[in-house]
């Protein structure tokens, strides 16, 4: 039998620092050579004389530290000095706790959250794109309001870092199959991206 993806949400990967480390955003290249080490400190980026502490998952338990290390560091060796955290709530604290961390995750994961300001990421410097939706919310104003994910920046892919999330039928002519197409089916109607958007993800588009 084979197997048929249907593509019915999109995830963005968010990259976290503290909210007191003022530094417009980061391009890829910037990132890649923060996680392989050859960037050591946020003033070779334009922002403070402070060293750089990264956090990340390991590739063997996170779905998203295996994209990354696919699409950000081109699967070139992780530095030594990054510190693996046994989660992501576990690394939102230590970069609420430490001006000069850094850390990414799926998208919902972050970007609402009080304690940690969500980088603008971009292929170059001028092009720095937001995974929140702009204006952005300040820590101050937090919980009463929160950042909402970027959407439609989101699904153009003018954000860089997303990827798509799939249903997975067995094509094998059975029950399974039948179920696999009537699930996905479902996923796409207007019900059912309005749970997917309900779980945190982003829609794909127009239905």
């Amino acid at each position: 039998y084979a197997l048929q993806q249907v593509a019915i949400a999109i995830d963005g990967i968010a990259v976290a620092v503290n909210p007191a480390l003022e530094i417009p955003g980061l391009t890829i290249a910037q990132l890649r050579d923060i996680y392989t080490g050859k960037i050591k400190n946020w003033r070779e980026v334009g922002g403070p004389d402070v060293a750089i502490v990264p956090y990340a998952r390991r590739v063997e338990d996170s779905g998203t530290a295996e994209f990354f290390s696919e699409a950000v560091l081109k699967d070139a060796q992780i530095s030594p000095s990054v510190q693996f955290a046994e989660g992501t709530t576990a690394a939102i604290r230590q970069v609420s706790d430490n001006i000069g961390s850094i850390y990414y995750a799926s998208a919902p994961e972050l970007v609402g959250q009080c304690g940690v300001r969500s980088l603008p990421i971009g292929n170059r410097a001028e092009q720095f794109i937001p995974p929140y939706q702009p204006p952005y919310v300040q820590s101050s104003e937090c919980p009463r309001y929160r950042n909402q994910l970027n959407a439609k920046q989101f699904q153009n892919g003018e954000y860089p870092l997303t990827r798509e999330l799939f249903v997975i039928v067995k094509q094998n002519g059975q029950l399974e199959e039948q179920a696999g197409v009537a699930y996905a089916n479902f996923l796409l109607t207007k019900e059912g991206q309005d749970l997917v958007e309900r779980t945190g993800f982003v829609g794909i588009g127009e239905n």
